[in-house]
């Protein structure tokens, strides 16, 4: 995507990543999951933030044009923990550009969880090419919810 910098996220990046995060999952996690859990996980003074930033098994990136954060990404060694684009910046390739990059970074093995009834994701995840391969548990703030595994066929 053309003027588009993926980066390292610093801590001075919090404030926005967690913007992004919560507006990110209050649209898609709409009915799904309480709307409290969503802001709460999202809060920029969480600790979980500053742990993902320091752990050296995790990247943890940030993609901006002229300065300004549109989309995150967590990686987790080969497994993509959360990609999450600001909704005013949907539709312009931003996610997936973020989601190749992370490919090239984590290999052929890269992996992701996507909430069961995201449907909007789960169209974005097969349309890059990567399919579903099963049913998992994923946990969001504490409590279980039903999720399905992607993965690229190659």
């Amino acid at each position: 995507m053309s003027g588009l910098t993926i980066r390292a996220a610093t801590l001075a990046d919090i404030p926005r990543v967690a913007e992004i995060y919560c507006a990110a999952r209050l649209l898609a996690y709409d009915g799904l999951v309480p709307e409290e859990d969503l802001i709460a996980s999202a809060a920029p003074d969480r600790p979980k933030w500053r742990e993902l930033l320091e752990d050296e098994g995790v990247t943890f990136l940030v993609g901006e044009r002229d300065g300004d954060i549109l989309v995150m990404a967590i990686l987790e060694g080969a497994k993509l923990e959360s990609l999450h684009v600001d909704p005013a910046a949907h539709g312009g390739g931003i996610g997936k550009a973020l989601l190749a990059h992370c490919r090239a970074l984590a290999g052929p093995s890269m992996e992701l969880y996507c909430l069961a009834g995201n449907d909007r994701a789960i169209g974005f995840y097969e349309k890059a090419g990567m399919r579903q391969m099963g049913a998992v548990d994923q946990t969001i703030y504490g409590t279980r919810y039903d999720a399905l595994r992607f993965a690229y066929d190659d």
